[in-house]
């Protein structure tokens, strides 16, 4: 998987594209997508955005393969899932399947976001909705990281590695604010003119 991972990597943002279309739909590569985007964040700072881009549409493709595997038949997979975990995520994605998903690729390791992938799939989440959610996390997520390679140049790796589980949890608090405050404003709407 190695000479996988650095063959892709020398085709530089393609190859970033594919590592993350890999990644997420199952296929764990060393190092993972994170890694990729910052070093190549680094290396090329003028192309961050790109970078970025590029990452959270492989990534968004790749979820999509798990998504599918959901529809078709991943309760076969999930039921090997304690329980009380597998319940939990079914209950979460219903409540709200955006915020879950969002929530779960800004999450850091070991948040079980593949779990979330097959749940969308099996509650029959919109694929539309799904790949929305998935993007716009991943967006969040990759252009932060990219921004901080290009600020942070070669100690990016390590300041991610030392605070993202910090990061994550406040990446994904936000999005959680913000989308509790769009509903409230949308509800008032509501009611005022109801």
């Amino acid at each position: 998987m190695d000479g996988l991972r650095d063959s892709l990597l020398a085709l530089g943002i393609p190859g970033l594209f594919l590592i993350a279309f890999l990644d997420s739909a199952g296929v764990p590569l060393p190092g993972g997508v994170d890694v990729v985007v910052l070093l190549l964040a680094w290396q090329q700072p003028s192309l961050f955005v790109w970078i970025a881009l590029a990452a959270s549409t492989g990534s968004t493709l790749g979820c999509l393969v798990l998504y599918r595997i959901g529809r078709t038949g991943g309760d076969r997979v999930v039921r090997r899932l304690d329980p009380g975990k597998r319940e939990w995520v079914t209950r979460k994605v219903r409540e709200n399947d955006i915020v879950a998903m969002v929530v779960a690729v800004l999450a850091p390791p070991p948040f079980p976001a593949k779990v979330f992938m097959l749940v969308a799939g099996i509650v029959g989440m919109s694929w539309t909705r799904f790949a929305g959610a998935i993007f716009v996390g991943r967006m969040i997520r990759f252009t932060g990281e990219a921004y901080l390679a290009v600020r942070l140049g070669d100690r990016a790796v390590e300041t991610l590695q030392e605070h993202y589980p910090t990061i994550g949890a406040a990446l994904a608090l936000a999005v959680i604010l913000y989308l509790a405050v769009k509903w409230l404003r949308k509800r008032r709407r509501l009611h005022a003119a109801g």
